[in-house]
């Protein structure tokens, strides 16, 4: 996917845009964020959205029929396990937050909850939208052309469908507060107004980057937002302005939207259920870095992992057996364990330094075993960093394959001090949801006694448990949240926001049946998946530093199998994604990026065969 980018729209847009830009007053209602289906594997799109009575709450509707409801948004039903004739194109709630309508292209209607049935233009093509009046006793239909049809209480106050439109279309219906009016308009930006609807402004005729896709009245329609597929928001009348996608490259396209009470801010959903809750005061906008790449050191065989010193000094891991160190610009071999066994994706795997280690000069690695199991070991490195002497075993028996299969363990210190330690399944189905096994979890361990932290599950040494094969783990600046990267088996590679004791659902049996899905039904879903196929996700980290412009925040994930540094930009909330992009190929294969103490990004790759470098990542 290719780099964020600026929305290019007229210098007089711009400056209406800025001008619209001020503070929000302090009683008006921000839109809150309740929960997304970002993340979640769809069995439909989402194609709409609309929001409670309160405000504290949100529907989101599938084209299958199927609802999604958040806050305090009741689920009253849905068309879900209906044979539908045509997709689901639109709903539209009741001003009570008692029910809702779900309208299908072919105009059928779908009622739920106190929604009452007034009619349908069903066996026709072309509807897009539906709305209610205030009483929520009739609802308006309007097809692509123009045409306006209206049902119970709710009166016709004219239509389009004489005009012809191009090759744009009629894709959204807004009424006016008293319901004596509405507003439709169309792709292009164009608005048009019907009854007491007052006509505000539009973009007809202007150079759009994506085309709208929903028009929202405000309160008192005294004007209205616009909502582009890029994200991006447009404002006139007395709609304020409280931030927009527009300068992200999206994950999914934006479907619709819907205002607080007030007019206070907005939400904007997007086709793979995502949700932007606004305003956003933190949304970055600066546009992507530019990536200035150099080589540190060459010559390696799968350097598996690196970390920093307090002095600057880089230490890094080769899977063949080897703890190094880069000191005055060279190589230097400190030694390793002598009891490792190397095999496929086995041996000597991840590191991390002690937080304390200009006072105790500890480091920690991971490694398969010749006894049989995956370790934990302990080490000091010596004065001079020209050598290290191996403390002892901090943890063992976490379980290996004789293959190597499935051999992830990558340690960090949390910001709470305690290690955690993200490990694989080693292709034993049962391992994950065995709460005895150290298999196929996130554990958090004490780094002096290596017994179980505090506050896990039932004193045991796992933090989180149902994971496939932990590749990365890292702590979103703060906030701390802990977050985990792991394969997936031919899909979904998953970024998952940690929680104690959460059950992320990698449950392989009987035997070790890679045909199950990822998370099974009622576990906890990711914040970010690849779907099909994978791309063998890896290590991660968090990008901090205002030279990484819109990436400043974001994660960064090596990609193996796809060769690519692959950008991940969640929400304020940490629960979803609003861009990625994938950068650094060329590469070959990446296994671990850890960001610098000089704010640069170091990156190993994983091709094996003595020509694996580490990489110096510069944003500018």
């Amino acid at each position: 996917m290719s780099m964020v980018g600026r929305r290019r729209v007229t210098a007089l847009l711009v400056v209406a845009l800025v001008l619209a830009l001020t503070e929000v007053p302090a009683l008006a209602q921000r839109a809150g964020f309740f929960g997304s289906m970002g993340g979640r594997r769809l069995d439909a799109p989402v194609v709409a959205m609309a929001r409670t009575r309160s405000g504290r709450g949100y529907w989101m509707a599938a084209a299958d029929g199927g609802i999604f409801n958040f806050g305090d948004a009741r689920f009253f039903g849905s068309a879900g396990n209906l044979p539908l004739r045509a997709p689901i194109v639109a709903m539209a709630a009741r001003p009570q937050g008692d029910g809702y309508w779900l309208l299908a292209r072919d105009g059928g209607i779908f009622n739920y909850g106190d929604a009452g049935f007034h009619g349908s233009s069903g066996n026709t093509s072309g509807w897009v939208d539906i709305a209610t009046n205030g009483r929520g006793t009739g609802y308006w239909l309007v097809q692509n052309n123009g045409r306006v049809r209206a049902f119970g209480s709710a009166r016709w106050w004219g239509d389009l469908p004489q005009l012809s439109f191009g090759t744009n279309r009629i894709v959204g219906l807004a009424p006016t507060p008293s319901g004596r009016g509405y507003w439709l308009v169309s792709s292009d930006g164009g608005v048009f107004a019907f009854g007491d609807a007052r006509f505000r402004g539009s973009l007809g005729g202007r150079r759009l980057n994506a085309p709208i896709v929903d028009i929202v009245a405000t309160p008192n329609g005294g004007g209205y937002w616009m909502f582009a597929a890029d994200g991006g928001v447009f404002t006139f009348g007395n709609a304020r302005f409280h931030g927009s996608t527009g300068c992200l490259r999206l994950v999914a396209p934006v479907v619709g939207g819907a205002a607080t009470r007030d007019g206070g801010g907005y939400w904007m959903a997007a086709r793979d259920g995502g949700i932007f809750a606004f305003p956003i005061r933190n949304l970055p906008c600066g546009g992507a870095p530019n990536l200035a790449v150099s080589t540190v050191v060459d010559g390696l065989e799968i350097p598996w992992d690196l970390a920093f010193l307090p002095n600057g000094t880089m230490l890094f891991t080769e899977r063949p057996g080897r703890i190094n160190a880069i000191v005055r610009g060279a190589k230097r071999v400190l030694g390793g364990p002598s009891d490792v066994y190397v095999q496929d994706e086995g041996g000597l795997l991840g590191m991390a330094v002690d937080p304390q280690f200009s006072q105790n000069r500890f480091i920690y690695t991971c490694y398969d075993s010749t006894a049989g199991d995956i370790r934990v070991a302990k080490w000091r490195v010596n004065r001079d960093v020209d050598g290290l002497t191996r403390i002892g075993t901090l943890l063992s028996g976490l379980p290996e394959n004789v293959t190597g299969q499935h051999s992830g363990c990558r340690p960090r210190f949390g910001p709470d001090g305690f290690l955690w330690i993200g490990t694989g399944d080693a292709a034993t189905g049962t391992n994950p949801q065995n709460n005895f096994s150290l298999g196929g979890k996130v554990l958090r361990i004490d780094k002096v006694t290596g017994a179980p932290a505090p506050g896990n599950p039932a004193g045991l040494h796992w933090y989180t448990k149902g994971h496939r094969n932990v590749q990365g783990l890292a702590f979103r600046p703060g906030t701390g949240q802990a977050y985990s990267m792991e394969h997936g088996p031919d899909r979904d590679d998953e970024l998952n926001l940690l929680q104690v004791g959460w059950n992320y659902g990698w449950n392989p049996v009987p035997g070790y049946n890679q045909r199950v899905p990822m998370t099974f039904a009622g576990a906890i879903p990711a914040v970010w998946s690849s779907g099909f196929p994978t791309i063998a996700t890896s290590g991660i980290t968090f990008l901090t530093g205002s030279r990484w412009r819109d990436w400043n925040g974001a994660v960064a994930s090596a990609a193996l199998k796809g060769s690519h540094l692959h950008i991940i930009v969640l929400n304020a909330q940490g629960t979803g994604v609003i861009a990625q992009a994938r950068v650094l190929t060329g590469h070959g294969r990446l296994r671990t990026p850890v960001q610098g103490p000089d704010g640069n990004l170091y990156v190993t790759t994983s091709n094996g065969n003595g020509t694996d470098r580490i990489l110096r990542v510069s944003p500018s």
